[in-house]
């Protein structure tokens, strides 16, 4: 990496130090991208088994809207989050829908983790997995901690080593308030056009 910025470092005095440390601190202030549900096609059998087709729903967030969440959540959605949202409508047999996929990206220790939340029509959790994860935890991946969000809805609780058995770690209360932060967002936002 400093070869690529060697001409950087050529510059006269501390200069080329102040130039170097704003880039690196710019890098790891960064905010967990947004969510994007990786091959749907082949991927939303693992939540509803019986699913043929989606549909993809985009909601913008209005200021009344976005105020109502981040008041819901008791902390503001990340810049990436503010202006629109995307979750997918499940369709089996016939059209029938059978719920929505819900998709978002937390700040993990090591890179962004994606979750990807199954929810019923009536807004209970269905399924959840992770999508793609470097973190070197690997509890917040399991099963054993994954299905106990099922069955939950907006109103909770989700509270880790209280009503969700886990050790404390970075992964799993950013999975536990990724699932929390998407039904409330999802409560908020299917109503709007």
């Amino acid at each position: 990496m400093l070869l690529r910025f060697r001409h950087i470092l050529n510059l006269p005095g501390s200069f080329s130090l102040l130039i170097l440390a704003g880039a690196v601190l710019w890098a790891s202030t960064g905010y967990a991208d947004v969510c994007v549900w990786r091959d749907p096609e082949r991927t939303m059998q693992k939540i509803f088994p019986k699913a043929k087709d989606y549909e993809t729903i985009e909601r913008k967030i209005s200021g009344e809207t976005l105020r109502l969440i981040e008041n819901r959540l008791g902390k503001p959605l990340d810049p990436g989050e503010r202006e629109d949202w995307m979750f997918y409508k499940i369709r089996g047999d016939k059209g029938a829908p059978l719920g929505y996929v819900l998709t978002d990206a937390e700040k993990g220790e090591y890179g962004a983790i994606e979750i990807v939340m199954g929810i019923t029509p009536e807004g209970k959790v269905a399924g959840v997995y992770i999508q793609r994860a470097r973190e070197r935890d690997k509890e917040f991946k399991s099963r054993e901690f994954l299905d106990q969000f099922i069955g939950k809805t907006k109103e909770g609780p989700f509270r880790i080593g209280k009503d969700i058995k886990a050790n404390v770690s970075l992964p799993a209360e950013q999975v536990s308030f990724a699932a929390r932060k998407m039904l409330i967002m999802y409560d908020e936002l299917k109503k709007e056009k």
